[in-house]
């Protein structure tokens, strides 16, 4: 046996991150897979995930999910008072009505928006294809929802209790105007009676059926003027008035406003005699084929022109929806979606409030809230288009108010809302709009010309209010001044993306772990099969389930759910092999329960949930690899966590492909000579001396290796866990050095 005075031990490497580059400093590792951090500065095994909705007292899921699960979404609502959880499943999007059980049977998710065979509020067809394309987008409102299917899918607004396409994308008929027609003098243009047939109501005098009754008052349309020199005194001067109709919706969207209607016209009609009062000839008249709008809204905005010919314009105004109280009165005209007829007799001098010029909603794919408007891009007509609403009306958008922040016209691949402005990304270039100084208008701004955004939904803000998403190339943060390149140190990695699946890659940013983890599509992979995690400082990395979507809910509890598939293997009855499966649902990420079993079948009557952990060390000494040395003792300072064991293998000489050293025994988690008191095997019993579960104790383990005369050795330590109970809390470790004692320590071949 070699001397122990010989022998020189590195100081404790504690490993936090990660990094892929080749050469690295000992104290960052080349991989930490599936490990999490602790509040305590150790790494421990990840746990879950578990199903959010479990199985139901016959022992099976409630819910049987689709392979597609490209959206999920919680938000809260209603000043708190309402909680809505959502996901996009298949060709439905489905909102959870509470954890209500009939007989035991979990019935709680509802279809929310798709076909009419699932009984949706929103009869809508929506793909369920496995495409490249964004996840569904979702967009949280201080009234409700904001829904955004990719596809073919228009967006939808939800408020936690009824839900209906955002706006309006179509426009109202035009109504019909019903006004006074003049017959006259056979053979002469000289009227024979002024405005004295069709719909003519006033107080001139006229009987018949279409005269205004005296108490209904005079009629106010019209204009009038006094002529002295006219035996008459006064007339009613030629005048022409037209209509449209706006609808408006429950939640205060308007749609755009409909052509106008035929023209009225009056006839200049003289007084009677000296002793009338001309305004006694304004008439009243009548709008028919008012446009009732869709199931949603809740009244029609009636715009009328004052008298085009007298007033010296022709712009539409709002008519009021009474006489008491002018254009302030009433939200609407027609406060209904009933009625199709309005008799008029408000006058010009009322009309007072202009009309918004909306334009008609287009399809988009993107959204995002900002100074208090809905901002939304990506539309199908036109990708580079930037459209901002009205401030709080979320689903209503006026003409002339589009933005290109890209000249060239680039697709629109992000949004998101910051401190210092709203960022625009295109794939290749990172945009920030900001109001204007008197804020009637927007200033956009470049802020890098050469980086952009793949992945819409791989943005997020950190606790430190940081925003990281996914470039072409890795990782960038935005600090509120500058962009920086965050992913240097997995650079090597995240060039294996699938570059053309990365639009579909998903982030959140866990504020319990105060971690952002981003699932990307590696490789040849249609599914994001990769989680990197980056905690402000350090990188790891998670493979446990590929993920489709994720949140964060915003209730206390904050859980981090996804939706995708589980991976599990299972042993056949028949064959005796182990078969790779897959369960699809949604998940809630680092937490487990030990009644979660994937469901068997085909005669599978065992089921494998064990998952591989890895700490892999860069290459050790690597500076001094010119001098040979022997590798003796590794000493693994772990905590005593459960009755478990790693596996430990070293690799030498900048090969990774035969194993030197393989040790699957020695590394327990524990001490065996005073072995903890582990859950699930030691009972409470007042007779014997109490069994105390304190806070679980750091040890240090060796294990004796043999790795001689090596340039540069790497240790991996593999750990594979099936339950909440078999997690491995890694601490850091030191090793054993031999000097290699003679010679130049070249490799001879």
């Amino acid at each position: 046996m070699s001397n122990s005075k010989g022998r020189k031990t590195t100081e404790p490497l504690i490993l936090r991150g990660e990094s892929s580059r080749l050469i690295l400093p000992q104290e960052i590792a080349a991989k930490v897979h599936n490990f999490e951090s602790t509040e305590e500065g150790t790494l421990i095994t990840v746990r879950g995930p578990c199903p959010y909705i479990p199985k139901d007292i016959n022992g099976s899921f409630p819910t049987t999910y689709a392979d597609s699960m490209p959206g999920i979404f919680h938000a809260v609502v209603g000043g708190g008072t309402r909680e809505i959880l959502l996901i996009h499943s298949g060709d439905t999007i489905y909102t959870l009505e509470g954890w209500k059980t009939t007989s035991g049977v979990f019935s709680g998710w509802t279809a929310l928006i798709g076909p009419s065979s699932s009984s949706p509020q929103v009869n809508m067809t929506l793909s369920s294809d496995s495409l490249a394309a964004f996840p569904t987008q979702f967009e949280s409102t201080p009234v409700g929802v904001i829904i955004v299917p990719q596809h073919e899918g228009r967006a939808v607004f939800y408020d936690g209790y009824a839900a209906a396409p955002l706006g309006y994308d179509t426009v109202p008929s035009a109504p019909l105007g019903m006004g006074p027609n003049s017959s006259l003098i056979s053979g002469t243009d000289t009227y024979a009676l002024a405005n004295g047939e069709g719909y003519c109501v006033d107080r001139s005098g006229k009987s018949g059926r279409n005269g205004l009754h005296l108490q209904s008052g005079k009629g106010r349309l019209g204009t009038t003027e006094r002529r002295l020199a006219n035996a008459h005194i006064g007339a009613l001067l030629t005048g022409v008035y037209q209509a449209a109709v706006q609808w408006i919706d429950r939640w205060g969207n308007l749609s755009a406003i409909s052509q106008r209607s035929n023209s009225i016209q009056f006839d200049e009609e003289e007084c009677t005699s000296a002793t009338q009062n001309p305004t006694r000839l304004k008439k009243q008249v009548m709008w028919l084929g008012i446009d009732p709008g869709p199931e949603r809204t809740i009244g029609r905005i009636l715009c009328r022109t004052r008298d085009t010919l007298n007033s010296g314009t022709q712009q539409l105004h709002i008519v009021p929806g009474n006489a008491g109280y002018g254009v302030y009165g009433a939200f609407a005209t027609l406060p209904d979606n009933v009625s199709e007829q309005f008799s008029d007799n408000v006058p010009d001098g009322w009309l007072v409030a202009i009309p918004s010029d909306v334009m008609p909603i287009p399809h988009f794919k993107l959204c995002r809230l900002a100074f208090g408007r809905l901002w939304i891009a990506n539309t199908l007509d036109d990708p580079g288009l930037l459209v901002p609403s009205m401030p709080g009306r979320f689903g209503t958008f006026l003409e002339n108010q589009e933005i290109y922040p890209d000249p060239s016209g680039g697709e629109i691949t992000g949004l998101w809302n910051t401190g210092n402005g709203l960022l625009v990304f295109t794939a290749t270039t990172t945009f920030v709009v900001t109001p204007s100084d008197d804020g009637q208008d927007w200033i956009v701004q470049t802020l890098n010309r050469t980086v952009g955004c793949v992945a819409p939904s791989s943005l997020a803000t950190l606790q430190d209010g940081r925003t990281m998403w996914l470039s072409r190339d890795g990782f960038y943060l935005f600090d509120g001044e500058s962009i920086s390149f965050a992913g240097i140190d997995i650079l090597p990695t995240t060039k294996r993306t699938n570059k053309v699946r990365a639009k579909q890659s998903v982030a959140v940013y866990d504020p319990r772990k105060k971690e952002y983890r981003c699932w990307v599509p590696m490789d040849a992979s249609k599914s994001n099969n990769l989680c990197f995690i980056f905690d402000g400082t350090v990188w790891r990395q998670r493979r446990r389930t590929e993920v489709q979507s994720v949140c964060v809910t915003k209730d206390h509890l904050q859980y981090v759910l996804a939706t995708g598939t589980q991976s599990y293997k299972t042993i056949s009855s028949r064959t005796n092999e182990s078969v790779d499966r897959t369960l699809s649902g949604v998940w809630v990420l680092d937490h487990e329960v030990e009644s979660f079993e994937p469901t068997s079948v085909d005669s599978e009557t065992s089921v494998d949930r064990t998952y591989r952990s890895v700490i892999e060390t860069s290459w050790i000494a690597w500076m001094a690899s010119h001098d040979r040395k022997t590798v003796k003792t590794i000493y693994l300072n772990f905590r005593e966590t459960a009755n478990a064991s790693a596996q430990i293998r070293v690799y030498r000489d900048w090969r990774k492909g035969n194993v030197i050293y393989a040790d699957t025994s020695n590394a327990k988690f524990y001490t065996p000579e005073d072995p903890p008191a582990f859950w699930g095997t030691y009972s409470w019993n007042d007779t014997d001396e109490p069994n105390d579960f304190s806070t679980r104790r750091p040890f240090w383990k060796r294990v004796d290796i043999e790795v001689p005369s090596c340039e540069v050795y790497k240790i991996v330590i593999d750990v594979f866990t099936n339950s909440q109970d078999d997690r491995c809390e890694f601490i850091g470790m030191m090793i054993d050095e031999e000097p290699k004692v003679g010679g130049f320590g070249s490799r001879i071949p």
